[in-house]
C-alpha cells in the first residue's frame, strides 16, 4: 500500500458518487431506489514541481495502480470535536447494517462529533460522515450518519475520528503536464476512487 498523504498536493476536490435506480412506471412517475452503493471520489492535483521530484512521484504512483492508496485530509481527516483520552466506541446495540444510526461512547470522558466530520470504524474502512452535531457528551449518545452503515458494528470496535484514512483505488489514469514556457516543471494529476 502507498501513502500519500505527504505528497506535496496543491489541490484536493472530494465527490460523493450515490449509485441510484431510476425508474419510470406507466402513470409517469418517477421512483428512486437507492442500491446501497456509496464511495468517495477523490482529484488530488499537486504543485508544480522540479521535473526530478515529479518523475519520482509519478513512477510511485504508476506503481500502486493495481494496489491500494491511502490518503488523509491535513484538514478534513481530523474532527472538529473533543477527543476523549481512550478514545470513542460503540455500545449498546451498536449499529446495524442498513442502519443510519450508531450509539457510541467515550467512557466517562467528554466527547463530541459535528456535522461533517468523517469517522471509520475499525471493522471497516469505509469512512462515513456525521449528520448531526452531538453536543458535549459524557457516557454514550446515537450518532446519525448521513449514509447506512455498509456493515454491522459490533460492540467494542474502536471509533476513528482523528487521522481518518481514505482507502483507494487509482482509475488507472495519471496526468503529467508541464509549463510550455520551459518543460522544466511538472504537475500531476490522479483521480482515484474509495475502495470497497
Amino acid at each position: 500500500m502507498l501513502d500519500i498523504s505527504n505528497f506535496p498536493w496543491a489541490e484536493c476536490s472530494i465527490s460523493e458518487n450515490r449509485v441510484i435506480y431510476q425508474s419510470d412506471s406507466l402513470n409517469l412517475k418517477r421512483s428512486k431506489h437507492d442500491t446501497g452503493t456509496h464511495r468517495y471520489e477523490l482529484e488530488l492535483v499537486t504543485i508544480d514541481m522540479d521535473m526530478k521530484v515529479g518523475r519520482g512521484l509519478k513512477a510511485k504512483l504508476s506503481a500502486a495502480t493495481d494496489d491500494t492508496i491511502l490518503f488523509t485530509h491535513p484538514r478534513l481527516g481530523y474532527s472538529q470535536g473533543i477527543e476523549p483520552p481512550l478514545g470513542i466506541f460503540a455500545i449498546g446495540d451498536a449499529g446495524t447494517m442498513g442502519n443510519k444510526t450508531v450509539e457510541l461512547t467515550g467512557n466517562i470522558a467528554q466527547w463530541s462529533l459535528f456535522a461533517g466530520d468523517l469517522i471509520q470504524f475499525s471493522n471497516d474502512t469505509k469512512v462515513y460522515e456525521v449528520a448531526q452535531d452531538t453536543g458535549i457528551v459524557i457516557g454514550s449518545e446515537v450518532v446519525k450518519l448521513t449514509f447506512p452503515l455498509r456493515r454491522a458494528v459490533n460492540v467494542g470496535d474502536q471509533v476513528t475520528m482523528n487521522g481518518v484514512t481514505w482507502h483507494l483505488l487509482s482509475n488507472g489514469a495519471i496526468d503529467v503536464s508541464m509549463e510550455a514556457s520551459d518543460n522544466q516543471d511538472m504537475e500531476i494529476t490522479l483521480v482515484a476512487v474509495e475502495k470497497l
